[in-house]
């Protein structure tokens, strides 16, 4: 089994579609880091430039009179005034370099905002405003760190601030990368079953080695993603892996930089080895590279499609697909409000693994690629 292994890896390292992969993720390593290079010195600057447009935008939908000493303006008019007050002082706070201030307003603006939630007319300009779950994050993490006495950092350059913000992008296309890297697994196996007819072993094991060849070359990309940014600590330094950051896993709270790191690769090879054994296992039903990648990114898209189905199948591991939105509590304003939670959704994967090892020893001990 191990000299298979040996083998199969030894003929893909040459393979240019791998070349290809090791190629794209230094390139979007390298294209990232020049767009954060960019956004570095003003990010947070920038995001209150639009939350100040935002809000300038959901008083527009106001009447005229409204802004007068003498009108008559509802007290949801009368927030967003505050609200807007308070976003430049945080913008301003940034500017003149007082982290302090710029936590202690976001702290009152998050109270201000979750006050707005219940005024009557607020549907009108909800889409203008953080969410409610948005909101709870900022809170609890403004909260959290005037407590622990950790000032703002707009630092994104630095070694973990970079990796967090890299993982932070990978999550929502972490799937449909190893979709297009492992929809054409067995394809050629089964156009030309005589490639491993000589093989001294089953087809069963032969397909497992395949698909482990496969998961060691995920493993190459994973590696990879850390050593393109290696660099970086010579030019801007390792980075506060400790910095937190507020992320829904069941409740809110606040994780660490490096916690977060941690979770979203847990979740980068769990996914790899799942979209690996489902290619296979399409592979043998639809004998197509394009029809199985077709069918990929249907079931990926499936819960945003038919968002009704994420609160009815809770326990469909698609639903954790995207796990940056995942742990940004995104599932918390679907039209039907669900709580899903990192440590479910590794469970889930877990569970649908092991089932699909056992369809696809079925498959291959069964004859079934005499039947291809």
């Amino acid at each position: 089994m191990w000299k298979l292994l040996k083998n199969d890896f030894i003929i893909e390292k040459s393979n240019k579609k791998n070349i290809f992969a090791c190629i794209a993720i230094a390139l979007f390593v390298l294209g990232f880091f020049s767009y954060q290079k960019i956004e570095n010195s003003q990010e947070l600057i920038d995001q209150k430039a639009g939350e100040y447009q935002s809000v300038a935008s959901a008083l527009t939908k106001f009447q005229n009179v409204d802004a007068m000493d003498y009108g008559n303006g509802s007290d949801l008019y009368y927030n967003l005034l505050q609200q807007q007050r308070y976003v430049v002082n945080q913008s301003m706070a940034l500017k003149i370099g007082r982290p302090q201030l710029y936590l202690d307003t976001g702290i009152k603006l998050a109270e201000l905002r979750a006050s707005a939630f219940d005024l009557e007319g607020y549907e009108k300009v909800a889409t203008n405003l953080p969410s409610k779950t948005q909101n709870h994050l900022d809170a609890i993490l403004y909260q959290f760190m005037v407590k622990a006495g950790i000032l703002v950092s707009q630092d994104t350059l630095s070694f973990y601030p970079f990796l967090l913000s890299l993982f932070m992008m990978l999550g929502s296309f972490w799937f449909i990368f190893i979709s297009v890297f492992s929809c054409g697994i067995l394809i050629e196996e089964f156009r030309h079953t005589s490639l491993i007819k000589g093989y001294p072993v089953s087809f069963d094991k032969y397909v497992l080695a395949k698909s482990s060849s496969a998961m060691l070359f995920v493993l190459i990309f994973i590696a990879e993603l850390f050593i393109c940014s290696l660099p970086f600590i010579y030019f801007y330094g390792v980075g506060d892996p400790n910095y937190p950051i507020a992320i829904f896993d069941g409740s809110f709270k606040v994780a660490t930089t490096l916690e977060y790191i941690g979770i979203a690769l847990l979740y980068m090879v769990f996914i790899a080895i799942f979209t690996i054994l489902l290619s296979v296992i399409l592979n043998v039903l639809l004998k197509n590279m394009y029809l199985t990648l077709f069918v990929q990114l249907l079931l990926f898209i499936a819960p945003s499609l038919f968002p009704a189905l994420v609160s009815l199948i809770p326990f469909n591991p698609f639903n954790y697909m995207n796990f940056a939105n995942l742990l940004n509590g995104i599932s918390l304003e679907l039209a039907r409000p669900v709580e899903l939670e990192a440590v479910h959704g590794l469970i889930y994967f877990g569970i649908s693994i092991v089932l699909m090892l056992v369809v696809v020893k079925l498959f291959f001990t069964t004859g079934k690629l005499k039947r291809v």
